[in-house]
């Protein structure tokens, strides 16, 4: 344990002292690190002590996690990590941001479902974007291998033949829809565990993409039934859905899966 330690004090020192030089020589460089594969705080907070920040632009982790728990609930650890950047950021210097620099769920027999990694997809997407993470890059394009067994086989949003899985639509679809819109904010729907996400582009048009990490159940925004009228809605591979009203009120019903609720001024 001791030679462990002693080996990443020597590896700290070594890797500021690396982006010092890089910075040095290039100073418009993008310096990034340390790509950790999960997020192990002992060990991050480690590398930003020894004086890195200075010379780094961003803090690049993997958040793989156990498959029961879904994208959504890396919120924690990314709170954790924002405290130490604002911890060890000398003074002068701007907050740097937390980037997703690797991370994806298999669809292999003992990964996720193929349906699953199709809601997991999107939803690590958006739900980073909630959190503030500027920058996501999902693990894999395409499967390593044939192998339904294997779990580094499983990994793509195309098979190993090219064939697109639910996850290559599910987010080709979300591209689709979100295009040349900005995120404005997190709808508050009283349920933690609700998302409901509120885009606008600028032409003023509105579109809600909206989920739940629970059992699927209604949601009522605070918005008036007359509403109602221009409004759409679509299911996470571009089915039609119906958008109703209870009491006066707009209520969706939200799944595992992202669906999407557009309207010219919702």
């Amino acid at each position: 344990f001791l030679e462990a330690c002693s080996r990443c004090e020597q590896y700290n020192r070594l890797a500021a002292a690396t982006c010092k030089a890089i910075r040095k020589a290039v100073p418009e460089a993008i310096i990034i690190g340390p790509a950790t594969s999960q997020l192990p705080v002992p060990f991050i907070e480690a590398f930003l002590a020894s004086g890195i920040i200075e010379y780094i632009d961003a803090v690049s982790v993997h958040p793989y996690r156990r498959y029961y728990l879904s994208p959504e609930t890396a919120v924690e650890d990314y709170n954790k990590i924002r405290e130490l950047i604002v911890k060890y950021t000398p003074a002068g210097k701007k907050e740097i941001p937390i980037i997703s620099g690797e991370w994806g769920y298999s669809s292999s027999a003992k990964g996720v479902s193929v349906e699953t990694q199709a809601a997991y997809i999107v939803r690590m997407q958006l739900s980073n974007l909630v959190y503030g993470i500027p920058f996501s890059i999902w693990y894999d394009w395409k499967n390593d291998g044939p192998d339904p067994e294997e779990h580094e086989h499983n990994f793509g949003t195309v098979t190993y033949d090219l064939d697109p899985k639910p996850a290559y639509n599910a987010i080709k679809y979300m591209n689709d829809q979100l295009k040349d819109f900005i995120f404005l904010r997190r709808v508050d729907v009283k349920r933690s565990n609700d998302f409901v996400l509120l885009f606008r582009d600028d032409k003023g048009k509105r579109k809600i993409v909206a989920w739940t990490t629970e059992v699927p159940h209604s949601a009522t925004l605070d918005e008036p039934e007359n509403k109602l009228s221009g409004m759409t809605a679509k299911d996470w591979s571009g089915n039609d859905l119906k958008v109703r009203a209870e009491q006066g009120k707009i209520v969706i019903d939200l799944d595992l899966l992202p669906q999407y609720i557009t309207s010219p001024g919702l």
